[in-house]
């Protein structure tokens, strides 16, 4: 559709070629006018320049008097002026998660505002109820200086729906006027905000897509995640319920589908608004789920036990004898709980989450072989996920193990990794034992086998029997099977670099066990009342993954003949 300023340029166009005339009567005209002299081009001349100082006088018109005193037309091309707009993100279910709107930049030409403060604050009783600036920072803005120390020709002062800006209009001050722009607006509110990032008000991007995909949204593309709104939505209630509970520090949460890695749902609480970005501390707004890592505690025993099996040093069937005690160099590794010595199997060692027997399994495959698989397994480098700032997380090379460090490794101690890089890894154990990259855009195939699928399906059907008769029974979904682990991690103390009095509870798994569609992490850090990864985070993963599973139509698979069993 055509804006009333293109409508009226076709017009004068569609006149003007109406006046052409015919060849033979211009050359006629020309024949009567006579020859083309020095007058003719003196005449020309003069037009030239009468236009030139016609167009300066109106462009000194324009910043002197500003906007407010341009015809109708003009002063609504600034107000509804059209720009190229940012491209939008959307979710995959095509719900707008972030879109450019219309709006207005008030600008100001700092050398003719004549009193700075006094019209900072007039300025400040609009625009502060919907900008958030102060009668200060806006004097500041008003008073900005150059390079050279002399007070600026330009300087931008918000940007405002056109509303907003008809109220700045009638302020009528000197020196401040309007200029046609676009406005950032978050329509979900809180939703995925970390994952997103936000666009400033210089259109500046800060974080998330928003930052990682500028350029294509810059040229007005839109992206289009892989992230799914409903199941992002539950996913933050979800922790949000869980920390008030608990009396929780933060909680954190991710959903791959296991296949391919594909990010469905990733959320931290506290959240915030990206509409309000300015509100929220620096340590709010950043995407923790790939930038702090963590040591992983007991949710690390499968990759242990993964690596063992693939090396060939165990059996499914192989049996440690397990005291509650082990001693190692110069520590003691207990198990959680009092037990006497009594002999374990691979799936009883998960299932009970015994540091001991995972501590022993570790011992007979060695450390060189296990610092390897680690390194197989994606620990310590980053994911490659198509988001800024991730951090690797970080496993000590062998050279620097102590001689505690096989006590304290195969048990998630000692070493880091972020939340994401665990859940790929346990979309790994999933999904055949196929390597996957976590991505919030386009299509991802299965990378390169890291380990065997039949050591893929013991691992899978041993996490099965944590959830089914082990420490992870609260993560149970009626009709479906379900695998996982889960850990109570203690955390380290920065100042002394020991472990202190607070902790991490956990739960990763995947479900349906027997055909896994998506792999679920839940972190709760610092819980109060209970420490256990079983009772503070199984439950938020069963309320989550039966919503996704019943979301996404996912078919009940209990009693079916394909389950697995360990």
């Amino acid at each position: 559709m055509k804006t009333t300023a293109q409508r009226r340029i076709s017009g004068r166009r569609g006149d003007r070629s109406a006046r052409v005339m015919p060849r033979e009567s211009r050359a006629g005209r020309a024949r009567a006018s006579g020859p083309v002299g020095h007058g003719r081009l003196r005449i020309a001349l003069l037009a030239l320049v009468g236009v030139m100082l016609l167009l300066g006088g109106r462009a000194a018109y324009m910043t002197l008097g500003g906007i407010e005193h341009l015809d109708g037309l003009e002063r609504r091309s600034a107000l509804d002026g059209e720009l190229r707009q940012r491209g939008s993100i959307l979710g995959a279910d095509g719900r707008e998660l972030a879109v450019s709107v219309g709006a207005v930049r008030v600008v100001a030409t700092p050398y003719q505002v004549e009193n700075p403060g006094q019209a900072a604050a007039r300025l400040a009783g609009v625009l502060e109820p919907h900008t958030g600036q102060s009668a200060a920072e806006l004097e500041r803005l008003l008073s900005r200086r150059g390079p050279d120390g002399e007070l600026s020709g330009y300087s931008v002062l918000a940007t405002v729906r056109p509303d907003v800006a008809e109220e700045v209009l009638g302020l009528d001050i000197p020196g401040v006027y309007l200029e046609p722009a676009t406005r950032r607006v978050y329509p979900e509110g809180d939703l995925a905000s970390q994952l997103l990032g936000h666009v400033g008000r210089y259109g500046e991007a800060f974080g998330g897509v928003e930052a990682r995909y500028d350029e294509a949204l810059s040229r007005g593309e839109d992206v289009r995640l892989t992230l799914d709104a409903a199941v992002q939505q539950r996913l933050q209630e979800t922790l949000a319920k869980t920390v008030a509970e608990y009396d929780a520090k933060t909680a954190l949460g991710v959903v791959l589908r296991a296949d391919d890695g594909a990010i469905v749902a990733l959320a931290n609480h506290p959240t915030y608004d990206n509409n309000r970005f300015a509100d929220a501390p620096a340590w709010m707004q950043r995407n923790r789920v790939l930038t702090d890592p963590y040591e992983p505690g007991s949710t690390f025993k499968p990759f242990t036990i993964a690596a063992a099996l693939e090396e060939g040093v165990v059996e499914p069937e192989s049996t440690f004898l397990v005291p509650d005690a082990i001693p190692v160099a110069d520590r003691i590794i207990h198990d959680s709980l009092p037990h006497e010595t009594r002999p374990m199997d691979l799936s009883e060692i998960l299932a009970e989450s015994s540091n001991v027997g995972a501590v022993q399994v570790a011992m007979r495959l060695g450390g060189r072989a296990l610092e390897r698989y680690i390194e197989r397994f994606g620990f310590g480098e980053p994911t490659g996920v198509d988001l800024w700032g991730e951090d690797p997380g970080r496993v000590p090379e062998y050279r620097e193990w102590s001689g505690s460090s096989i006590g304290n490794i195969p048990i998630g101690q000692g070493l880091t990794v972020t939340p994401l890089q665990l859940a790929a890894g346990y979309a790994m154990l999933a999904n055949g034992g196929h390597e996957v990259r976590p991505h919030v855009t386009g299509d991802e195939g299965p990378g390169p086998r890291l380990i065997s699928r039949e050591t893929s399906d013991i691992v899978r059907g041993m996490l099965r029997e944590v959830v089914e008769s082990g420490t992870g029974r609260l993560a149970r979904i009626p009709g479906y099977t379900v695998a996982g682990k889960t850990g109570t991690s203690q955390k380290v103390e920065p100042e002394t670099g020991t472990y202190g009095d607070e902790y991490v509870a956990s739960f990763v798994g995947f479900a349906p066990a027997s055909d896994p569609e998506y792999v679920m992490l839940i972190v709760v850090d610092e819980p109060q009342g209970s420490i256990w990864g079983e009772r503070v985070a199984a439950p938020a993963f069963r309320e989550v993954m039966a919503f996704t599973l019943s979301y996404f139509n996912v078919p009940p698979d209990r009693g079916r003949a394909k389950e697995v069993t360990p």
